[in-house]
């Protein structure tokens, strides 16, 4: 059986996937993005995450990305709060955005 979840912590969060553990403070994200990929018969929404030195994915399947999303809207009040709804639409494809970019200031 695989493991997937996203847990909140204190100040920022954990990406578990079985034994891998990629812990983050949310003072240290510098980038998020978001997009979906084509499972044949459904779409999956996922959370691309990014710091200077590290890089994990979640997805809407995993235990805990309902809590983990709205925790990353109160972190980063500037990503739209309907970037799953506007990347799920056309379906089956990609479509990446762009939520968050330190060095850009985007939202």
């Amino acid at each position: 059986m695989i493991i997937e979840k996203v847990e909140l912590i204190n100040d920022g969060f954990k990406v578990i996937i079985n034994e891998d553990i990629i812990q983050f403070k949310w003072s240290e994200i510098e980038k998020l993005t978001g997009f979906k990929v084509d499972r044949l018969t459904v779409d999956d929404i996922c959370l691309k995450i990014e710091t200077n030195n590290k890089t994990a994915f979640a997805t809407e399947e995993f235990e805990g990305w309902r809590n983990f999303i709205d925790r990353v809207l109160i972190e980063f009040p500037l990503i739209d709060k309907n970037w799953e709804e506007i990347i799920a639409k056309p379906a089956f494809e990609r479509n990446e955005s762009e939520l968050y970019n330190r060095g850009k200031n985007v939202g």
